[in-house]
């Protein structure tokens, strides 16, 4: 097993240095990535007129070279952004929270969404070996679909008891009978 293993990684790890050593097996998927996002350039290709289906594994491991490819250098950029906005807010929410525990917990919820987008984009760019993670809310997966949809739950939730708690208590209901009267 540990054999096994053990191959596996030498192989991602060389593939990564030098994909142009097997063009054909292992440094193919690599190699059209990198090619994708070339042939996207600054402004992209359009939507779907991408050449996905020459990139193994387009839909999960190699999504962010698809987006690229499509939507150029400037969506790609917008989609970074946008990850940093929601990392940003959750470290955010964490600075925010009274209790220790929901603190490490939003930080770490943030940072589970900030380290898998730059594993899977910085494996996709070659800085790098791919590992293999889906971007999150991006590419096909429905478990890591799920456990990412949870993440930003949790996150809401932890926002909204601090938000219920700065605000004090609810103001007390009105007595039957004083309605607003509206003068003609």
């Amino acid at each position: 097993f540990v054999l096994k293993v053990m191959h596996h990684a030498v192989s991602r790890v060389q593939s990564w240095l030098d994909p142009w050593a097997h063009p054909e097996t292992s440094g193919y998927q690599i190699i059209q990535g990198i090619f994708a996002i070339a042939n996207g350039g600054f402004w992209g290709t359009g939507p779907g007129q991408s050449n996905a289906a020459n990139i193994p594994e387009a839909s999960s491991d190699l999504i962010f070279a698809v987006i690229s490819e499509e939507i150029g250098m400037i969506g790609a950029t917008a989609l970074l952004i946008a990850y940093l906005l929601m990392v940003g807010t959750g470290l955010r929410i964490a600075v925010r929270c009274e209790h220790n525990f929901e603190k490490l917990l939003a930080t770490g919820l943030s940072l589970i969404l900030g380290i898998q987008t730059f594993v899977i984009v910085a494996g996709v760019t070659r800085v790098i070996p791919l590992t293999g993670i889906t971007l999150p809310f991006v590419a096909y997966g429905g478990s890591a679909l799920i456990s990412n949809y949870i993440l930003l739950a949790l996150l809401l939730r932890i926002s909204d008891t601090q938000a219920r708690a700065s605000a004090g208590p609810p103001p007390p209901p009105m007595p039957a009978g004083m309605d607003l009267v509206v003068a003609p």
